[in-house]
């Protein structure tokens, strides 16, 4: 079998591995009760809407804000969360992007994620010039967990090198259920567990990885 032509990585838990919580941050800058606040935010049908693009993130979460006491904007809250989140981003893997796409591998984003924060990895981590593609959950519509998120990635896919094979795209994610269905398409998907593990899954697929090697 030959080596897969695309693959998709998650943001989060896979580009950006988190120690904590934004809002844990916030609670040792002195906004007491900001992580208990604001779990609701992240979680369940609020998230689900804006990040299907039904909503507007900042329009939804001022009364969070209000409750722990935010001082600043809604847009001040969310640039500052933006700021803490890229500090986390795995340099090795953005380094080993660059080296697959040098061997003709497309590489892109599948991902859940807000119009806004979006924007802000595209723009401001210059994503958009790091990968060659990106499936953002708020512009199709439907998250990873849904079966039209993949149904538009193999349409999509087919547009870009036509007659791929589900197989020969991989994927990998930290989330089981993602892993679950992007697999009923036929999609090669990995769960996400720490680098060791990727780069055993990378070498079982016929790349020749290792992570450190990549760093200058």
């Amino acid at each position: 079998m030959s080596k897969p032509k695309i693959i998709l990585f998650d943001v989060d838990g896979v580009l950006i591995c988190l120690p904590n919580y934004f809002t844990k941050e916030l609670e040792n800058k002195g906004y007491a009760g900001a992580e208990e606040v604001m779990n609701p935010f992240y979680r369940g049908e609020i998230n689900w809407a804006y990040t299907e693009g039904r909503s507007d993130a900042r329009e939804m979460v001022g009364p969070y804000l209000e409750k722990f006491g935010w001082k600043g904007t809604a847009q001040e809250y969310f640039d500052e969360q933006f700021q803490f989140e890229r500090r986390f981003l795995d340099q090795d893997l953005i380094a080993l992007v660059v080296n697959l796409k040098n061997q003709d591998v497309l590489c892109c984003l599948a991902t859940d994620q807000e119009k806004y924060r979006a924007k802000f990895l595209m723009d401001e981590m210059d994503f958009k010039n790091i990968f060659d593609k990106y499936y953002f959950s708020c512009e199709i519509g439907k998250r990873k967990c849904a079966d039209e998120f993949w149904k538009y990635v193999l349409w999509d896919a087919e547009k870009d090198l036509p007659g791929i094979q589900p197989w020969e795209i991989v994927y990998f994610d930290d989330i089981q259920k993602n892993i679950e269905i992007a697999s009923s398409f036929g999609i090669q998907s990995f769960l996400f567990t720490d680098k060791l593990q990727f780069e055993n899954d990378m070498n079982m697929l016929g790349f020749d990885v290792s992570l450190n090697k990549f760093l200058s």
